[in-house]
């Protein structure tokens, strides 16, 4: 048996002496394709105007923990999701704890770090119903405020992302709410 080990051991150190080899980076061309915390930023540069100090007009798709910031205020992220045309998610939402409190949801500008927003009316039902949600600028944080609209047969909706000094083109997509 220990030589049986032994034998395993030096093979195992054997696999290890190879000549010096540079070291392999993985390359990303794009910041999709780099996953980072709730609390990170993450900056596109392929998006227009990423190199100015209004990149954050632009929204990144959300990573899988960026509804964590809003556990706290809410029933949990994933009551209802905006995603556009390019099937990204960019708005997630949760229900407000006490029913007649307001409900938050989380958006990803882009060179920030995800943000929490708050609705602007109490309940579930507005979530559903294509709310509008706002952030204060307080403590250095960007103001913002992102309204869903829902075409009448409720089949598509468009996000609206309002940030001072900026207004990008709506973004296209669905609104659905699968809880």
């Amino acid at each position: 048996m220990k030589l049986r080990i032994a034998l395993l051991a030096s093979l195992a150190l054997a696999g290890c002496d190879k000549p010096d080899e540079a070291p392999v980076a993985a390359e990303t061309t794009e910041a999709e394709n780099v996953i980072v915390a709730p609390t990170e930023a993450k900056l596109d540069t392929t998006l227009p105007g990423a190199d100015g100090e209004q990149a954050y007009a632009e929204l990144l798709a959300l990573e899988a923990n960026d509804g964590t910031i809003i556990a706290d205020s809410t029933k949990g992220a994933g009551l209802c999701f905006f995603t556009d045309e390019g099937g990204r998610a960019l708005l997630t939402v949760g229900a407000p704890k006490i029913e007649d409190k307001p409900g938050a949801g989380v958006v990803r500008p882009n060179g920030q770090p995800a943000t929490a927003l708050f609705a602007q009316s109490a309940g579930t039902d507005y979530l559903v119903n294509g709310p509008t949600l706002e952030r204060k600028p307080v403590d250095g944080a960007i103001a913002m405020s992102v309204a869903i609209v829902l075409a009448d047969d409720k089949s598509s909706a468009t996000l609206t992302l309002k940030t001072p000094g900026s207004e990008r083109d709506s973004y296209q997509g669905t609104w659905s709410c699968p809880a």
